[in-house]
């Protein structure tokens, strides 16, 4: 049985963000892509948008690092329990934290990412 698609691409775009790689990881991701915070509002929407966030948390951490513990798939949605890590270039300091995290794929690519974090 061939893995759902939403899997291929949540798979790829944590590849190419384990890699720094912005072109890759954005490559993964629908041009009206959203990004929506824990309680459902949309930060980033659009490539351009989406594009300047990820450009500007590259350039300023290296060591960037995620991993993909839990995975729950429901046709074109994938929810997924990520750690994630990443070294600030200015201070050293090592900052990491775990999510959850919902793509949902739509045309072929990843339309909707929704990040979901503790409080606080």
């Amino acid at each position: 049985m061939s893995e759902p698609l939403v899997v291929a691409l949540s798979k790829r775009q944590l590849e190419a963000y384990n890699r720094a790689d912005l072109d890759a990881f954005c490559a993964c991701y629908h041009a009206d892509v959203m990004v929506l915070d824990h309680e459902g509002t949309c930060t980033t929407r659009g490539m351009d948008a989406f594009r300047e966030r990820y450009r500007t948390m590259f350039d300023a951490h290296r060591d960037v690092h995620g991993r993909v513990d839990e995975r729950i798939v429901l046709g074109e949605h994938v929810v997924e329990l990520e750690h994630w890590s990443r070294v600030r270039k200015d201070t050293g300091e090592r900052v990491s934290g775990t999510v959850v995290v919902r793509y949902t794929e739509q045309d072929g690519l990843i339309r909707i990412a929704e990040f979901l974090r503790p409080r606080g």
